[in-house]
């Protein structure tokens, strides 16, 4: 059996608690890193058994921690030069995957130059995806999956009532693919929860309980809602 993945994040703001906590929401093996003491005894109360006060621009402090078969990000936003001199160190130490955090697009570039494994730039993404939101208010949930490619949902039209994927022929009438069928479903209790079904779907009557999962080119997009309004 293959050792476990450790991931060591360091700098825990809103960026960085947001990944640990969904890391250790899937048991993963998970060491954090902060300078601030008050901000590891909250993680520490949380949950976090592997939370560390430390300055992360000290090399000798840092090998103690981290070995290079592990994955490190660096969430921190506050201090770019802290950033670059950590990528420094870690690359030194023999980290082969290393995540950073930009802010700025001069940022991006720098860390992308240096060669790490990925750049991130949450409020970049953040801000298209509430742009792409509002430009697409009819769908549910819409992200760029690569460039002109978008994934997103939409509820079923009524035009599409009662007919099947098949009958409907997204790929041939509007250049979409579908790739699944969200289905409404009420529990005796009132609750309403969601099932996703990605095999047989084609087949499947499609009714307002529905809501469809494309993927498709934007000006396609937009000729499937222009066109079932």
């Amino acid at each position: 059996m293959s050792k476990k993945q450790k991931y060591v994040l360091i700098g825990m703001g809103a960026f960085g608690i947001e990944i640990a906590r969904t890391l250790l929401a899937h048991n993963e093996d998970i060491l954090v890193m902060d300078k601030n003491e008050n901000t590891i005894n909250k993680l520490k109360k949380e949950g976090f058994d592997f939370a560390v006060q430390l300055n992360a621009t000290d090399e000798g402090t840092l090998s103690r921690f981290i070995n290079p078969e592990d994955i490190v990000i660096l969430a921190m936003g506050e201090s770019f030069e802290d950033n670059i001199l950590i990528v420094g160190i870690l690359k030194e130490m023999g980290i082969k995957k290393i995540y950073a955090r930009a802010t700025t697009e001069i940022q991006m570039k720098i860390l992308d130059r240096l060669g790490i494994t990925e750049t991130l730039f949450p409020e970049k993404q953040e801000g298209k995806r509430l742009a792409l939101r509002l430009l697409f208010d009819d769908f549910k949930f819409i992200d760029e999956f690569t460039k002109d490619i978008f994934i997103g949902e939409i509820d079923v039209p009524e035009t599409f009532c009662d007919k099947t994927i098949i009958e409907i022929d997204l790929r041939k009438n509007y250049k979409i693919n579908a790739i699944g069928i969200k289905h409404k479903i009420t529990e005796k209790d009132g609750k309403i929860t969601e099932q996703l079904i990605q095999i047989g779907f084609e087949a499947i009557k499609l009714n307002k309980s529905h809501s469809l999962i494309v993927v498709g080119l934007e000006k396609n997009i937009r000729n499937l809602i222009e066109s079932t309004e």
